[in-house]
């Protein structure tokens, strides 16, 4: 019975309340209270980030908020009510159509996120990439998802793979993919062969040795690691440039005369 008094009183509190009141209470309050400030006539569009940032807001408050179509066309309404936990799952997912590409993206990594809700951000930013101004593609490379990573190995812009390369959630296979991409440039593997942590990855080395658009004054770099096996390999195809295929004769055979003369003096 108290509880009930209480809840009835928390409602009338709120729908009688100032708006000044509402904005200070709202971000806390329980159910009963934010129900009721849904009805004080006081509340406003000043209102909505309070409300909408109180976890416990129910799903039936948030259905009534989004059911306001003067509130729910602020951008601010839709992604919090996007981002909210209690949101209905048929809600969300139809605004994450309306978000753009930096909301997308933190919604794809989000872990509270449902998986619906993560695919069809994913979905959206993969169909988005090519749209991106360059700074946009330049920015989301660094923050993108392995889900996303895909659609940003193809651009053939330096700038975007330097930062997709220092992403934390770029993998060796996805590097190596991106050596091997059909479009890629000149200007993309040297950016992939100047950059401190891949250029140290053997399978990348190899990777960009392979490919013959790859800048002779990368590969050259990369030669004196390799294994003899590898340095065979090199120096035979006839895709590396010359330059390239010659030095690894070089270092071969320089490697076999060390190798005869140690054994003569042993």
């Amino acid at each position: 019975m108290n509880s009930e008094t209480n809840s009835a009183g928390e409602f009338q509190q709120a729908r009688s309340a100032g708006a000044a009141e509402l904005r200070f209470r709202l971000p806390g309050a329980g159910p009963a209270y934010l129900q009721g400030a849904l009805q004080n006539p006081d509340f406003g569009e000043q209102h909505l980030a309070p409300i909408l940032s109180n976890p416990a807001l129910p799903p039936g408050l948030i259905q009534q908020i989004a059911g306001n179509k003067q509130w729910l066309s602020r951008y601010e309404v839709q992604r919090a009510v996007v981002f909210h936990r209690n949101s209905p799952r048929a809600l969300k997912q139809n605004l994450i159509h309306f978000l753009l590409w930096k909301d997308l993206a933190k919604i794809a990594e989000d872990p509270l996120m449902l998986p619906p809700a993560k695919r069809t951000a994913e979905t959206l930013l993969k169909a988005r990439v090519e749209e991106m101004a360059l700074g946009e593609k330049i920015a989301l490379a660094r923050i993108a998802g392995p889900g996303v990573i895909p659609s940003l190995r193809s651009e053939p812009h330096p700038d975007v793979v330097t930062a997709l390369l220092g992403n934390p959630r770029l993998a060796e296979e996805e590097v190596l993919a991106l050596c091997a991409e059909e479009r890629v440039t000149a200007a993309v593997l040297s950016a992939v062969g100047c950059h401190p942590k891949w250029r140290n990855r053997y399978p990348v080395k190899m990777e960009l040795l392979r490919n013959p658009l790859t800048p002779a004054t990368v590969s050259l770099t990369f030669l004196d690691t390799l294994s003899a096996a590898d340095l065979e390999e090199i120096a035979s195809s006839p895709k590396v440039p010359r330059l390239v295929r010659v030095t690894a004769k070089q270092i071969l055979s320089s490697r076999r005369e060390f190798v005869d003369r140690s054994g003569a003096v042993s």
